[in-house]
């Protein structure tokens, strides 16, 4: 028995001390090594892994370290510092096997929250942006009262048309749009607007929501890279004149400010956009409308308009192209925006509705029978710029 137990307590120790050596191990490789092995080794990995909780709450694949296409970007992003943090990581009984980030196809720079200005992401995650509600877009459908509160009108001195960009609120201060859309006519922005025809507006005429409100421009940013002949760097931040006052019909929708989001395994297969704009025959929409178009592979929108001498790179997302559902001219500078996990806590993850694109570019003919995928910029590349404005302005 004396024997059996001391046999035991070997294999307890050796057990321990294999533990450690692997866990020792691995907190070297984190903490020293930028890149444990390459991207494409670390891709190929993730097909037939499993699929784990990483310690940030955020997806992710269950690797071999060796595997994981950077671990001190890990150490980094979840305060890795002894063996006793590396074991949050682990994800097999082996000891070896770490549940390692997916990699984010919209970025080019994986370190991505240390790109962000700290003054600027701290504005950004003061503000309680806005709950998914549900599940002028050609072929879209009205939208439920109250639906959107984030969405923007931009209002322009043009006689007879005074509504030709939309746009979306961020913060109390500013509304995001796309470069195009700034022009040295525009003069406003209209916050908390349903239904164009009527100052209140009602369902059932017992239902409504207050009076859209209306504000001056203090201050237009384009982004200084901008070049309309090629459609990049479609940016854009407009200032308001006063601080923006939150109510029920008028709310910020989130930036991707939270590893939940550019991590998420399953950047969104269906994106949403809203707008009053044009229709394939009619003027601009009356009503706030809303519709579902899917994410398509960049390389989609590159064969497209590369015969047009426009390149498609990393500044774009391509989305749309089916069901002739599509946007128009009037929609431009509105949010690609769908839900996604946000924040966690005590366990649960909270979804948001977070903006990935704005509304650039595509062809004349809308939501016709030939509707094709468009062109939206990449929110996820401007947020640096996006950040450096807010924290130099506020």
């Amino acid at each position: 028995m004396i024997f059996q137990l001391h046999l035991k307590r070997l294999a307890e120790r050796h057990q321990m001390i294999r533990f450690s050596c692997l866990t020792l191990l691995l907190l070297v490789q984190i903490c020293i090594l930028p890149y444990a092995h390459s991207q494409n080794a670390n891709n190929a990995g993730k097909e037939e892994a499993e699929t784990c909780v990483a310690p940030n709450g955020s997806p992710g694949h269950c690797l071999v370290y060796t595997e994981c296409a950077n671990l001190a970007l890990w150490r980094r992003q979840h305060n890795l510092q002894n063996s006793e943090d590396v074991k949050k990581m682990l994800c097999s009984n082996d000891e070896i096997h770490v549940c390692c980030n997916h990699t984010n196809p919209y970025l080019t720079d994986t370190d991505y929250l240390t790109q962000l200005n700290p003054d600027g992401l701290a504005l950004l995650q003061a503000v309680r942006c806005t709950l998914p509600l549900t599940d002028r877009v050609a072929n879209g459908k009205n939208t439920i009262l109250g639906q959107y509160p984030f969405m923007a009108l931009l209002r322009y001195d043009v006689p007879g048309r005074p509504f030709l960009c939309g746009g979306s609120l961020i913060t109390s201060w500013f509304v995001l749009t796309a470069g195009h859309c700034i022009t040295p006519t525009l003069i406003g922005v209209r916050l908390g607007e349903y239904k164009l025809s009527t100052e209140i507006d009602c369902v059932s005429g017992t239902l409504c929501l207050p009076e859209a409100e209306n504000f001056l421009i203090a201050q237009k940013f384009k982004h200084p890279n901008y070049n309309k002949p090629m459609w990049t760097h479609d940016v854009a931040l407009l200032k308001l004149d006063r601080e923006v006052k939150f109510k029920i019909h008028i709310k910020p929708i989130c930036l991707p400010i939270s590893p939940l989001v550019f991590d998420y395994k399953n950047l969104p297969k269906y994106y949403y956009v809203a707008g009053w704009g044009h229709t394939q025959n009619t003027n601009s929409s009356d009503i706030l409308q809303h519709a579902k178009i899917p994410h398509q592979d960049r390389n989609i929108c590159e064969r497209i308009f590369a015969p047009h001498g426009i390149g498609i790179t990393y500044d774009h997302i391509c989305a749309g192209g089916k069901d002739r559902v599509d946007t128009c001219k009037g929609d431009s500078g509105g949010p690609l925006f769908a839900p996604a996990p946000f924040k966690k806590m005590n366990g649960i993850t909270f979804n948001r509705q977070v903006q990935f694109g704005i509304v650039s570019f595509g062809f004349i003919g809308c939501g016709d029978n030939n509707t094709k995928e468009a062109a939206y910029a990449n929110v996820f590349e401007y947020m640096p710029w996006i950040t450096n404005i807010l924290a130099l302005e506020t």
